[in-house]
């Protein structure tokens, strides 16, 4: 064992080790291993004490001091090991949720991919890590865990002045951008779970002033109109359906009528103006005002005729794109101003003269040369780099995000491709994962086949998927059951709830919102799948369920 004053710097040193995985969640993939790494070494070591490793250089001399020194770490590793190691077996919840990693190498025995099945299972090993370690060591107390959720917050502010910083640039062609260090998808959400943080903070810890407060308000505002800025479709849904919940969940069990039926009427208000909201904006994207088509110039202003095409190009926010359209004019002046080519294709890959006269439309401007004229010198290349609407780029948010649906939409609608919509994207990947699942059913594909009978499915489902090969179901439900067949599913789902029943993990308000934000997560994306996903999901479920004191839990009722 370790000696008092050891003890204390082991603490801190852990303590320290646990902040700075927490700081590179939204940060840097490549420090979260490096905190693993360091995290796994305290774990072996933890009883090592400095003044034994001094005495052996004092009483024996550097050579013979340097070879005791190293047979020092050999015992502790291996007594360390099997004593941890112990702790970890007699903690069921935590060898359960543990087991999800193993899954993995049950798949082995399945698997025709070897190479792809060792690259899973070397992202999925934090399944395996963080359980082991927060199992086997002391928890952290209330305080503590503050602790690390303010730099965690810190860490999320950080991230997003970087991305607003690439926003206001200018100097980005995706929103995706906004997010230089992990996926967005994964990005947002690390910001919802710090808003709910946030929202405990203000809301129920009496430990802050009321400046610090009034930061943290602030705070929840920039997150959340970051998320809309970044265009978190997933992460803006989950944040709504949780806080939708909690409302329920607090309003009846009021015992005041007031309440209950205030809370009713939000439950239903709020989705329904959610719904109306949605409805509006698809209808006028997807109409022309009559007012746009009183007049209608039959030239240009170099006395070249316009064609005023309805049909074909059809309607982007609420104009026809094929509107004063004078294609020889537009070739020319495109031409001239640009090294692509007019009749070749842009960055993307889609034709030039298709982006440019839907770039020219966003901009409300015609289809000729005097509108390519008033294009600035960052509007060309936005046209080169594929950005086929000015809104993506100079007005992102729900707005865009919405835009790019619809197109999506009706793309899918003329050739069946999916291509140009995430949304439809996930349809076509679902399709495909189904085909992998009847054809699997019973033991999967095993752990590293999956990727290669999902990109064949792409190809024979001819939906504009070809592209995409490589890329899973974006959901890791439909994903496990596909990897491991139905009793690896199974597993999978008895893996996810058993833990938490059992460490009444449930009482815990941070748990909870965590809990829900992850399960609601692998509905629409591969969450164990990535490092920075598999990471943020057992980092933060095992330190919740195992590595927390219970007197710190938060009833969540």
């Amino acid at each position: 064992m370790a000696s008092g004053s050891d003890s204390k710097i082991f603490r801190k040193i852990y303590l320290g080790i646990i902040i700075f995985i927490a700081i590179s969640l939204p940060l840097s993939k490549s420090t979260m291993t490096q905190g693993m790494a360091l995290l796994l070494a305290l774990w072996i070591w933890s009883d090592f004490q400095i003044s034994v490793a001094l005495r052996f250089f004092k009483q024996k001399g550097l050579f013979t001091g340097t070879f005791l020194l190293v047979k020092y770490f050999y015992v502790l590793a291996k007594e360390s090991i099997i004593e941890k190691t112990t702790l970890f077996f007699r903690n069921k919840p935590a060898v359960v949720f543990a087991s999800i990693y193993l899954m993995g190498w049950l798949g082995l025995l399945f698997t025709g991919n070897f190479p792809k099945a060792t690259d899973v299972l070397r992202i999925k090993f934090p399944l395996l890590l963080f359980p082991l370690v927060f199992a086997s060591l002391d928890p952290v107390n209330k305080k503590e865990f503050r602790t690390i959720m303010l730099f965690y917050v810190a860490a999320l502010f950080a991230g997003t002045i970087i991305g607003t910083a690439k926003m206001i640039s200018g100097n980005f062609v995706d929103v995706r951008q906004f997010s230089p260090f992990i996926s967005p998808v994964r990005f947002g959400l690390n910001i919802t779970f710090g808003i709910f943080g946030l929202l405990y903070f203000l809301a129920k810890d009496t430990s802050f002033r009321f400046w610090q407060k009034g930061i943290m308000s602030f705070l929840v505002l920039w997150f959340v109109w970051f998320l809309v800025k970044m265009e978190s479709v997933t992460s803006l849904s989950l944040l709504v359906i949780i806080l939708l919940g909690m409302l329920f969940w607090q309003g009846m069990r009021s015992k005041k009528r007031v309440v209950k039926f205030t809370t009713v009427f939000l439950l239903v208000a709020i989705p329904l103006g959610l719904v109306f909201y949605l409805k509006n904006e698809i209808y006028q994207m997807t109409h022309v005002k009559a007012s746009a088509c009183i007049f209608i110039p039959k030239k240009t202003v170099l006395g070249h005729p316009y064609v005023f095409d309805t049909v074909h190009y059809g309607i982007e926010d609420g104009r026809y794109v094929g509107a004063w359209l004078c294609l020889p004019e537009l070739k020319q002046a495109w031409n001239e101003r640009s090294t692509f080519s007019f009749d070749g294709k842009d960055k993307n890959g889609n034709p030039i003269a298709i982006t440019l006269i839907r770039y020219l439309t966003s901009k409300n401007l015609k289809k000729d040369a005097a509108g390519v004229s008033k294009l600035s010198q960052k509007d060309i290349q936005n046209i080169e780099n594929g950005i086929a609407n000015s809104c993506y780029v100079n007005h992102p948010g729900l707005h865009s995000r919405l835009l790019v649906m619809v197109k999506g939409w009706q793309v899918y609608q003329k050739t069946g491709k999916a291509g140009g919509s995430s949304i439809l994207q996930r349809y076509e990947y679902l399709r495909a994962a189904f085909q992998v699942i009847r054809k699997n059913f019973w033991t999967g594909t095993g752990t590293g086949d999956l990727f290669d009978a999902l990109g064949h499915e792409y190809i024979r489902l001819n939906a504009g998927l070809e592209n995409y090969v490589g890329f899973l179901a974006h959901n890791q439900y439909v994903d496990t059951f596909a990897a491991y067949g139905i009793f690896g599913f199974l597993w999978f789902l008895f893996a996810l709830v058993y833990p938490p029943v059992k460490t009444k993990s449930f009482h815990d308000y941070f748990f909870v919102v965590f809990y829900l934000i992850m399960l609601g997560s692998m509905l629409s994306d591969d969450t164990l799948e990535t490092h920075a996903g598999v990471t943020l999901f057992s980092f933060f479920l095992s330190l919740l369920m195992f590595g927390k004191e219970k007197s710190n839990a938060v009833q969540s009722g």
